[in-house]
């Protein structure tokens, strides 16, 4: 039993020198000079362990004598030194965790110096007793004594370290020296021998305090070195995936850079130069849907100029309500991850998939905001801060392009402004037929404002109404309308000045059979010294607001040449209306009558067709003039010539032949037909009421007329104008002879 109590010495002794050994080496590799104390003292315990244990088997014979008187002591001395050493490399690291409680160690080391006090002053002849006996009282003292670092440094333990990594070990190992200290106390107070427990608890001890050690100097380090290694792994390959990363992006700006210097640099009008960027940007976010977005000149609204991927594109985005608002309004790239949070945020609708997530960044020229680009994700979280990064200088570089393309467009536009002015004035000066002059001006505004449709409108003869003179790639056939029926297209016409506005308020475009999707129009009213003539409705399918390229004051120049192109064929016709018309009537003078009359004799001689004429007269006009007054037959003039004008074929010619008779010329028209008019226009006249000097209508009137007609079928050669009148005048007077208010009809046959 004694050779394996001393085996197991041996054992721990051994240890502890392995444990000075890696102490040591990893202070002296970290510079960790305070704890070189702590396994220097290790390093002294496990020695006067040593000597103690050779002492005792005598292996020591030179100074057998001194180690005979002090083997004992050297023994107590160890196991206090072995405990302070535990305490302090305990210590130490709790110091440089912000351990304060320092007044424990204090206490510790007070009490240490009473007991060594105590023992030395107890007896004069201590010495004698403590080196010669095992068993005496101070020896078992000094051992319990021993037992105040242990609990001081289980204690900061299990306060201090509950999670360290060798917090276990230290505490087995500080519990096992604990019981080694308490063994060798009571050893000699109980029935049986202990001796071997107590150096199997000090083994222990040592192999724990190993196992801490190593755990903390070797083990340890390697795993921090492995996680190390493993993290630098990880970094290496986020660095190669960053790289990787960075290459695309540079890439992908490296490719937008380019396709905006080509679109810059082909000079491309606005509307390619708009949807090249809107393409190009859903390409490079990888989305499907985009919009391009402009501000109009009154800051108002974002008006959509340009779309990729919808099918149904906006209008407009609102400010208040849009991403695109909110970018306008920060000056900076936005982005929504996750719309269904956002129930308020304006996004167009989709036919086939819902819009989830949005980025949104300016278009930038000179430094000023034009507008912004939205682009639309069907998936959550689609965009990141890079993201925002890249679009922003993509918006730089596409406002720019922008700004250049609209520059060249309105160059462009100057250039054929003065071109369409030319061919406005041209038109309108090359006729004298309002109807003709509407529809070629018409088709010139709709090509120099880029319109879809255009639709031209006169007012008509019945000054309430207005009717469609030309339409533009419109073939729906819209009948004559009162303003009246448009309540926003009267008042959009009555401030006589161009002015755009949203397609409904005339809702035919919107309504259209030919289901033409016109988003926006224009008006331009045609007006002369404030009276309107007229205006000119221009559609628009995709729409860019003529106020950004500074178009109205054109568009307002184009309609005054277009109204004053009007106006003069309105006052050519009216003066020739006054040359071929009769002023009271209102029916074809004499000299029309004459020009018409030989003019449909040869054409029915030449289409072989009839031609009847019908000579009228007013019967005791004379008498209707000395009862009423002049004035008042004047009035019963103008009566008859519109009973006249709205009671005959539009081909027929009603003129006042002179004084109260008057003629009708009917081309294509029998003697039979020729007769059936006659009498209802006498029957008409008959049964009208006249007016009277009374301001009242109850006078009456009749007329006697003759018909004659030239039919070629019966002669061959046709008859001169004096020749056809002349034969009608004797019907006539046939008529007044034969009682008057009556129709006689003949034929030339000769």
């Amino acid at each position: 039993m004694l050779a394996l109590n001393n085996i197991l010495d041996m054992a721990s002794i051994i240890l502890g020198f392995t444990i000075f050994i890696i102490m040591w080496f990893d202070t002296t590799q970290n510079n960790r000079n305070k704890l070189k104390a702590a396994s220097i003292a290790i390093l002294f315990a496990a020695i006067l362990d040593l000597i103690h244990l050779m002492s005792y088997t005598e292996m020591l014979k030179p100074i057998s004598d001194f180690m005979d008187k002090n083997c004992v002591s050297l023994f107590a001395l160890a196991r206090i030194v072995w405990s302070c050493a535990l305490l302090y490399a305990v210590y130490l690291p709790a110091k440089r965790n912000g351990y304060q409680n320092s007044s424990i160690i204090y206490t510790i080391i007070i009490i240490l110096l009473i007991l060594m006090a105590n023992i030395a002053f107890s007896s004069d002849n201590w010495s004698f007793y403590l080196i010669n006996s095992y068993n005496h009282p101070l020896l078992k003292t000094v051992l319990l004594a021993a037992l105040l670092p242990d609990i001081a440094a289980l204690m900061i333990l299990r306060k201090n370290y509950v999670s360290y990594i060798t917090a276990n070990k230290l505490q087995i190992a500080l519990l096992f020296d604990m019981l080694t200290n308490i063994g060798f106390a009571i050893n000699v107070h109980i029935p049986f021998d202990l001796g071997f427990s107590v150096h199997i608890f000090k083994f222990l001890a040592s192999c724990f305090m190993l196992q801490a050690v190593f755990r903390l100097v070797v083990r340890y380090p390697y795993e921090q070195l492995v996680k190390l290694t493993e993290r630098l792994e990880d970094l290496v390959a986020k660095n190669a995936t960053l790289y990787k990363e960075s290459e695309k992006q540079r890439n992908l700006v490296e490719n937008a850079l380019a396709k905006i210097g080509a679109i810059i640099s082909s000079q491309l009008d606005l509307r390619d130069t708009l949807d090249a960027i809107a393409d190009m940007v859903a390409d490079m976010m990888n989305s499907s849907q985009s919009v391009i977005a402009l501000i109009t000149n009154d800051q108002s609204q974002l008006q959509v100029v340009a779309t990729y991927g919808i099918n149904t594109p906006p209008s407009i985005l609102p400010l208040k309500q849009s991403l695109g608002g909110k970018v306008i309004e920060e000056n900076r790239a936005l982005f929504l991850s996750d719309l269904s949070s956002y129930p308020d945020i304006f996004r167009p609708q989709l036919i086939f998939s819902s819009i989830r997530s949005i980025i949104a960044a300016p278009l930038i020229n000179d430094g000023h905001i034009i507008g912004v680009i939205e682009v639309y994700s069907s998936e959550s979280a689609s965009y990141e801060q890079h993201d925002a990064l890249f679009l922003t200088a993509l918006g730089h570089h596409a406002g720019a392009a922008i700004a250049s393309a609209m520059l060249f467009e309105e160059t462009k536009l100057r250039l054929e402004e003065e071109k369409f002015l030319s061919e406005i004035a041209q038109a309108s000066a090359s006729s004298i037929d309002t109807d003709t002059i509407i529809e070629q001006c018409t088709r010139h505004a709709v090509k120099a404002m880029n319109g879809n449709v255009g639709i031209g409108l006169l007012l008509s003869d019945n000054r309430d109404f207005y009717k469609v003179a030309a339409s533009i790639n419109f073939s729906c056939k819209l009948p004559d309308f009162s303003l009246s029926d448009f309540p926003k297209l009267a008042a959009l016409v009555g401030g006589l000045k161009p002015v755009t506005a949203s397609a409904d308020v005339f809702e035919p475009l919107t309504h259209s059979c030919d289901k033409i999707d016109i988003r926006h129009l224009m008006v331009l009213p045609l007006a002369v010294d404030e009276r309107l003539l007229g205006f000119i409705i221009i559609g628009w399918q995709r729409f860019i607001s003529p106020e950004r390229l500074k178009r109205v004051s054109f568009a307002k120049i184009m309609a005054q040449q277009i109204a004053l192109g009007l106006e003069k064929a309105h006052l050519y016709n009216q003066v020739k209306s006054m040359a071929l018309s009769d002023g009271l009537t209102g029916l074809a003078n004499r000299r029309n009558f004459d020009m018409f009359l030989k003019t449909e004799l040869r054409r029915a001689a030449s289409l072989k067709r009839p031609l009847s004429l019908i000579m009228l007269d007013l019967d005791k006009f004379k008498n209707y003039n000395d009862t009423y007054g002049h004035l008042i037959g004047d009035k019963l003039l103008a009566q008859i010539g519109q009973i006249l004008h709205h009671n005959v074929r539009n081909i027929d010619l009603p003129a006042r032949y002179g004084g109260e008779e008057f003629s009708i010329i009917l081309p294509e028209c029998s003697c039979a037909e020729a007769t059936v008019v006659a009498e209802k226009l006498r029957e008409i006249i008959e049964t009208s009421n006249c007016p009277d000097n009374l301001g009242t209508f109850t006078a009456k009137i009749t007329a006697s007329m003759g018909v004659t007609t030239y039919d070629p079928a019966l002669i061959s050669c046709p008859p001169d104008t004096e020749k056809i009148i002349s034969v009608a005048d004797k019907a006539l007077y046939q008529a007044k002879q034969q009682g008057r208010n009556r129709v006689i009809s003949t034929t030339i046959l000769d």
